[in-house]
């Protein structure tokens, strides 16, 4: 799926406000299973192959909304408390890490819209932010770009090894 097809679905859904934001969420989440194997990709990329991390995801998400008319932008926090979650049949224990995600406003209000998980709504998120949240810019954008595909392909080693252990187990 590319990101104007996205936009096509949203626009046939008949859906407004947060109710639209809530689908557009749901549908790049749908879209995009979270994966560390392709950081390289620019988000549209990312979503054309159907796969991608929170940055990937969280703009996708932003070209979206801003082209179904709302106001959005991308923002971080360096420190979140990230619950355990399953990644490719292993569970991976809660921890710490950067984020990034979305916040939309509509008529003066603004909330916290995240992709990266099946249960986040406008305003809920699955993530507790520790420091500072602050907004995206081009500058954390080229850094975080070249940082996370590091972080990324250590994770990647993480669960392949954790895979293979496994693997002897059964």
């Amino acid at each position: 799926m590319t990101i104007n097809e996205a936009i096509k679905i949203c626009k046939k859904s008949n859906l407004s406000g947060w109710d639209l934001v809530e689908y557009a969420q749901c549908l790049v989440h749908k879209n995009m299973t979270y994966s560390y194997g392709n950081s390289f990709d620019m988000p549209f990329k990312a979503f054309e192959k159907g796969k991608g991390y929170c940055w990937q995801q969280a703009k996708s998400l932003q070209d979206i909304l801003r082209k179904l008319g709302f106001r959005c932008y991308p923002v971080y926090a360096t420190k979140n408390q990230i619950p355990e979650t399953q990644f490719e049949g292993i569970t991976v224990k809660s921890r710490i890490s950067g984020h990034v995600w979305c916040r939309v406003s509509i008529n003066g209000i603004e909330k916290d819209v995240c992709p990266g998980n099946v249960n986040n709504k406008p305003g809920k998120i699955h993530f507790v932010p520790l420091s500072k949240i602050k907004e995206w810019n081009w500058f954390i954008g080229f850094w975080a770009y070249l940082g996370s595909a590091y972080v990324n392909h250590k994770r990647q080693k993480e669960i392949d090894k954790l895979k293979k252990t496994n693997n002897k187990l059964k």
